[in-house]
């Protein structure tokens, strides 16, 4: 008999996007599964919908249960999973219907402990595929933790992926907090002799407006930066050969929580004056000025950026107001220059 492949959702205040994602679960080419729906305490009509979908479909099973959050609706999920494999999807995104069929052939094929495919960025509609590499890759639990520390092909998400059921036996994901996927795939991963990639996108992830990542407190600050600093602290102890690699995340971390918190702050008075010192001095004239929604003139990165750094030594308020994302381009890919990485 096929290898059962438990798939997890777990469902909270979700009835917009729901009805999507399991139809695109049930109508998987691969079809021995079995859908755990966790309804978290939804309070719309989220649960409803499960039970709806439960009476079609015999492979679905619904737990319904009080709000605890994202990583306690997955662990109980993972506590009633009977499948060899595991897979999650979040219930405002979807998947392609060969997704589960094209993991599990791959995690066949190479003999690998997690199987991991390419996404879609849904964003108002349009579909951008995120990593731009092509083909099947293999790696070795040491480089799959080196490129889970890069952040750039490999993310910490915990759908898009499959995993043998096993790895989950000494791992949960960690209740109460956000970013709870950077605090449990590392440390699934390190448990893996190989994991293999392929660049075929078969996951949409929705990005929405009102999502947690769009949606910075001070608790979610507080909840990454305790995270990372938690998984800094063992790699230091535990696998040398990550030593410039584990200092590079914790870089770009301490750089994301002082630009979210500069933006909860809302501090106009500290941040760009536009002076244009790093537009004048860079060297391959990628930055350019643009106002932004406050009316702030503030440098943007462009295209041929080779993050050497200069315009942020050249700032004479040492307050670059970057977005987020290419303020930790400009440090952090300048600092990894530095030790060497590849």
């Amino acid at each position: 008999m096929d290898d059962l492949i438990s798939v997890i959702v777990p469902v909270y205040n979700a009835e917009f996007y729901l009805r999507q994602c399991i139809d695109s679960i049930i109508k998987q080419t691969y079809t021995n599964l079995e859908i755990v729906l966790v309804n978290d305490g939804s309070t719309d009509n989220s649960g409803k919908i499960c039970d709806e979908y439960a009476k079609k479909d015999s492979r679905i099973e619904v737990i319904h249960k009080a709000n605890g959050g994202l990583s306690d609706a997955r662990n109980v999920g993972i506590s009633k999973a009977k499948g060899r494999y595991i897979g999650f999807v979040d219930s405002d995104d979807y998947i392609k219907e060969d997704m589960y069929e094209i993991l599990l052939n791959l995690i066949k094929k190479y003999d690998a402990d997690v199987s991991i495919c390419n996404l879609y960025d849904v964003i108002d509609g349009n579909e951008c595929i995120r990593n731009k590499e092509n083909g099947i890759r293999e790696y070795s639990r040491l480089d799959i933790l080196k490129k889970v520390l890069l952040d750039k092909n490999i993310q910490s998400y915990a759908w898009n992926k499959l995993y043998e059921k096993e790895l989950f036996d000494e791992i949960k994901y960690p209740i109460g907090k956000k970013y709870e996927d950077i605090g449990t795939t590392f440390y699934l991963f390190e448990k893996c002799n190989k994991i293999v990639v392929t660049s075929e996108p078969e996951y949409y992830y929705l990005k929405r407006a009102d999502s947690l990542v769009n949606n910075v407190t001070e608790s979610t600050i507080l909840d990454y930066t305790e995270i990372i600093i938690q998984r800094y602290i063992y790699i230091k102890q535990n696998i040398k050969e990550l030593r410039k690699y584990n200092n590079y995340y914790l870089a770009k971390t301490l750089i994301t929580a002082h630009n979210d918190i500069e933006n909860l702050e809302n501090i106009s008075e500290e941040s760009c004056n536009g002076c244009g010192a790093c537009y004048q001095k860079c060297p391959k004239q990628c930055i350019r000025m643009v106002e932004n929604d406050r009316g702030f003139l503030i440098p943007q990165i462009g295209d041929g950026c080779v993050s050497c750094g200069l315009c942020v030594a050249v700032c004479p308020e040492k307050k670059n107001s970057y977005s987020q994302n290419e303020a930790i381009e400009v440090w952090a890919a300048a600092d990894i220059k530095k030790e060497n990485l590849k």
